[in-house]
């Protein structure tokens, strides 16, 4: 009977000892990523003996204390935070070239260009505000090309940001990592299920290692009976088993093709933080680019059009009305892609706005500005003779209320802007609530509760007491029956 109570007490500290430690190792993990509280499963020993008395208690395997469906909505939520938080700072950069409204910004130098062709239609001939007109116009023209500039090394950033998949420190190099990561875990976790360890610290890495790549990529994951996760990112299996897929990069941000692929080819619709520098790069900063392209082709081609069908105030014509003229024929306002006289209309992959300057001819000779109206019945102009008229300036500065004026343009440019930008912010606040609830869920399931961790310590040391003074009834009962006999 002795030996049985013995054996009883053995089977209480034996089950106290893996309780005790499971508490003080939830607790020493307490602020671990990924962590999920750990619970030691106890049963009693089946009865046996000529009294049909209980043999104590067995300590069964230690669970992590999960949800598969929190788990799922966790690694979703990380992904939409992912996608939601870098689309709401890559539009911030965007607004952050456009300074508007601001005395820097693009509106305010059309303004000032505007109300200096004004002032020079009132002073055709003199040559201060001629000056100032030429001044203006190369400050647009510097604003619009520079503004260009930043859009495409904006691209370059981000695509530089994911990187090439390759051991370059960008966001697509650490996806890799960590699918590996998540493959040779899976090895470790069926390797040592089958064996009878503890996994439950390979788990716990797994997840972590998984909630990562969601931010990066957007990517699902399920898990196997053996414990084993398979990692998914829209239909295409990056892990199974202790087997991963190697991700890199296609195409590039100056031909607006970026994108990923698997090692053998296959094309893969990444979500997350990666997603969202692939769709600035491909669609949100082209489309501002093609936007700013507009600008610059209603600027330069309605003011080339005046200049070419206009006098300058020393007679000089345009081109559109030079005829035979043997004199200068005044040179267009605007030109770009490198050219001295010409302007180019964007179309394909020619982008006005990223070359648009004034002409070299009249910025060394702003004398050149065709001030005056062509030779009509409404005036006295003649070609080759000196005029005062001013009206064909006013007519270029008529152009800041044209409909499809380079204002209109840019003002409605600048105000999708800001609407989608507040959007995005709109929706990275959504999607971090949303992404702190999923987190929470999992921490009410998961989560170490100290002060229940504490209460096990307690209680295990209580038993640890009680236990023995079990031992010393029964040592006690022992020795005086010794003594009996």
């Amino acid at each position: 009977m002795s030996d049985m109570g013995l054996s009883i007490v053995a089977s209480g500290l034996n089950a106290d000892t893996a309780e005790l430690n499971t508490a003080s190792n939830n607790l020493s993990n307490i602020n671990t990523p990924g962590y999920a509280t750990e619970q030691v499963n106890l049963s009693p020993e089946a009865a046996n003996g000529p009294f049909g008395a209980g043999q104590g208690v067995l300590v069964g395997s230690v669970t992590r204390l999960s949800d598969a469906a929190y788990v799922a909505a966790n690694i979703a939520a990380q992904g939409v935070q992912g996608a939601a938080s870098q689309a709401s700072t890559v539009m911030s950069s965007i607004e952050s070239i456009f300074p508007e409204p601001s005395s820097t910004g693009l509106n305010s130098q059309l303004s000032t260009l505007w109300s200096d062709l004004s002032a020079l239609s009132a002073n055709p001939s003199q040559s201060g505000a001629q000056q100032a007109v030429v001044g203006a116009a190369q400050t647009v023209a510097g604003t619009i090309s520079g503004s260009y500039s930043q859009l495409a090394q904006l691209g370059s950033s981000l695509q530089s940001q994911v990187g090439s998949g390759s051991n370059d420190g960008g966001w697509l190099a650490q996806a890799n990592s960590l699918l590996t990561q998540v493959s040779r875990l899976n090895a470790g976790i069926v390797a040592g299920a089958s064996g009878g360890q503890d996994v439950n610290s390979l788990i716990d890495q797994s997840i972590t290692a998984v909630n990562k790549l969601a931010g990066l990529l957007g990517v699902s994951a399920t898990t196997a009976p053996n414990g084993s996760i398979s990692v998914y990112l829209n239909g295409v299996q990056l892990v199974g088993g202790d087997v991963a897929q190697t991700l890199s990069t296609t195409g590039s941000a100056l031909t607006a093709d970026f994108g990923i692929a698997t090692a053998n080819g296959v094309a893969v619709d990444a979500g997350g933080s990666i997603g969202a520098n692939i769709t600035a790069v491909n669609t949100t900063i082209p489309s501002y680019q093609s936007q700013l392209n507009s600008v610059a082709d209603s600027l330069a081609t309605s003011l080339n059009s005046l200049q070419g069908s206009g006098m300058a105030a020393n007679g000089d014509p345009g081109s559109a009305i030079a005829g035979g003229y043997a004199g200068t024929v005044l040179p267009n306002i605007f030109v770009d892609n490198g050219s001295t006289a010409a302007y180019s209309v964007s179309s394909g992959s020619l982008n006005s706005a990223a070359t648009i300057g004034v002409s070299p001819a009249l910025s060394a000779d702003s004398s050149l500005l065709a001030t005056a109206s062509a030779p009509g019945p409404a005036n006295s102009n003649v070609i080759g003779t000196p005029t005062l008229d001013g009206t064909n300036a006013q007519a270029m500065a008529a152009l800041a209320t044209s409909a499809s004026g380079p204002d209109v343009l840019y003002r409605t440019m600048i105000g999708a802007l800001g609407t989608q930008s507040a959007n995005a912010s709109t929706v990275a606040t959504t999607a971090s609530n949303l992404a702190t609830t999923a987190s929470n869920n999992i921490s009410a399931v998961s989560g170490v509760n100290m002060n229940n961790e504490e209460l096990k310590v307690l209680a295990a040391q209580n038993d640890f007491q009680a236990i023995s003074k079990v031992v010393n009834a029964i040592t006690t009962s022992l020795q005086a029956l010794m003594q009996a006999v």
